[in-house]
């Protein structure tokens, strides 16, 4: 299953073995990347296919059907795939990303509108597209195409006029055109860069290192640490296939890190999990500490590679919907509204698949890959409740699309049970007899600033980082311990519980839907 699911991630329709490899792939298309990214993301399909791996497993088989149940993110007409971002690195979460591709086709608009729904557009003498779940496809050029969310019409005015501006157009920032470069010229098929230059300051690092369980006992001055970690520029992530999947995490600095090299691997495994994105492959991978640079290696595994990428959407399918055409789309009778029940079937036998698997693999995360607290455990099912809402639901059968709401609510009510877990655990924390006073103002501070749910909790900083000075003071770390046990076992309880639900209703609506359309789901 685990083969599958890093199949499926990864799977194109097209048949790419005769394209020739150019050392330049993603070149044009960064050049359509809008400005101001700090995320960047590069699939090179062709290699991906050529790989061992893929021509043992079969990759291209059943592809669209794969993009079509949410198995893979990148669409089968594409050759390469580019996305960039501008991300709250502390929320995990962009506040505008943009996707562009190269395609074996010319893209439609009007077969987007047939898949997906909305309405077909035109901006700056552009075709385009809006979709219902708040995005724009824009046609480029006769074989490239565009994606941008939120469907801010302006917004994607200004990158298309900025696009054709100039021809050679360099919208990245220089550690951004430095991971596109390492990817054309190393063919590292998969690429993901964050730049990081200039996010936290050294103050803020000297504060949070006193925290850290892996610099306990460890001989550091924390004033120099501090100002060396700052200097980060970025961190970037590239997979690598052959006969098995491998990945390298770097992370790069301006000043001189080696110091850190008896504690670096504790220190950035702790760092990834306070922000919610550490992967169980991370313990075993080996590390390196050069004078400006930290290196992670090792394998990968389905799982791991779903939950990183989970924090992007997939871009929309260019392929028309079996049974359906604008030709056809044309023909049909004004006086049924119905859709024909063979694509009904097919739509909906899809739309099930997509929901059951992000179902299932949010589960297995919740085995293998639980975080450093339960607040930001909450993060992952928020994340899959928010891509069971903006699945597709064109042709679908209304009854599925009120499961699919069901389930996303329950993802929530899942998400409210873990970041309550955290919540409860500050407060008691906070109310512990003899404790010292705690400094309010800077937690709030740096709740609105940096903690992942500033914006419906507040200061909930405090539980993210499981601060509590005055619990230092005391180092009553039993009695800690001991709350932050019983929170989160409440916790994850009360998720599970709601899980256990999603699974008997996810049996039902199975069993209904294969009566009602006499094809199994």
């Amino acid at each position: 299953m685990k083969n599958y699911l890093l199949a499926s991630l990864m799977v194109t329709a097209i048949a790419l073995t005769h394209l020739p490899t150019s050392h330049a792939q993603f070149e044009n298309l960064v050049r359509h990347l809008p400005n101001k990214a700090n995320t960047l993301v590069l699939f090179n399909m062709e290699q991906i296919m050529a790989s061992p791996l893929a021509v043992q497993q079969k990759w291209k088989e059943n592809e669209q059907a794969k993009f079509a149940a949410g198995l893979m993110m990148v669409p089968p007409q594409a050759l390469h795939l580019a996305i960039a971002s501008q991300m709250d690195i502390e929320l995990m979460q962009p506040r505008w990303h943009a996707s562009v591709m190269d395609l074996t086709e010319e893209p439609d608009m009007l077969t987007v509108t047939e898949r997906h729904g909305g309405n077909v557009d035109t901006i700056s003498r552009q075709d385009a597209a809006v979709l219902p779940n708040n995005t724009y496809v824009v046609k480029f050029g006769k074989s490239i195409a565009g994606v941008m969310y939120p469907a801010d019409r302006q917004q994607v005015a200004v990158w298309i006029d900025d696009v054709f501006s100039m021809t050679d157009r360099k919208p990245l920032t220089p550690y951004l055109l430095a991971a596109e470069d390492f990817a054309d010229k190393k063919d590292v098929p998969i690429i993901l860069a964050m730049d990081l230059k200039h996010l936290l300051s050294p103050q803020f690092i000297r504060h949070q290192l006193t925290q850290m369980k892996s610099l306990q006992g460890k001989k550091a001055d924390l004033d120099q640490l501090a100002t060396a970690l700052s200097s980060v520029r970025g961190v970037t992530l590239g997979i690598e296939i052959s006969d098995h999947v491998t990945g390298g995490l770097k992370i790069d600095f301006d000043e001189d890190i080696s110091a850190t090299k008896d504690f670096a691997k504790a220190l950035i495994l702790e760092t990834l999990g306070s922000h919610g994105v550490m992967l169980k492959e991370f313990k075993d991978w080996q590390v390196q500490v050069g004078t400006k640079e930290m290196l992670l290696k090792g394998s990968l595994q389905s799982s791991g590679i779903q939950r990183v990428f989970s924090l992007f959407d997939m871009p929309p399918g260019f392929q028309p919907l079996p049974n359906s055409s604008s030709t056809a789309s044309a023909s049909t009778s004004t006086d049924s509204k119905k859709p024909d029940p063979k694509l009904m079937a097919h739509a909906t036998q899809q739309y099930f698949k997509s929901i059951n698997l992000l179902i299932n693999d949010l589960k297995h995360e919740d085995q293998e890959h639980q975080t450093t607290t339960p607040g930001l455990e909450a993060i992952w099912y928020a994340k899959y409740a928010a891509k069971i809402d903006a699945l597709p639901i064109l042709h679908v059968d209304p009854e599925m699309v009120t499961f699919a709401t069901q389930v996303s609510g329950a993802l929530r009510q899942s998400q409210n049970a873990m970041r309550s877990a955290g919540a409860r655990t500050a407060s008691r924390m906070m109310n512990m007899p003899d404790a010292q006073v705690y400094n309010y103002k800077y937690a709030a501070g740096a709740g609105a600033h940096y903690g992942p749910y500033y914006d419906s909790i507040g200061g909930a900083y405090a539980y993210r980082y499981q601060y509590n000075p005055r619990a230092s003071l005391r180092q009553d770390g039993e009695q800690l311990a001991q709350i932050q046990q019983q929170e989160t076992s409440k916790g994850y309880a009360s998720a599970n519980n709601i899980m256990q639900e999603i699974a008997i209703s996810t049996t039902e609506i199975r069993r209904k839907m294969t009566e009602k359309y006499q094809i199994e789901f």
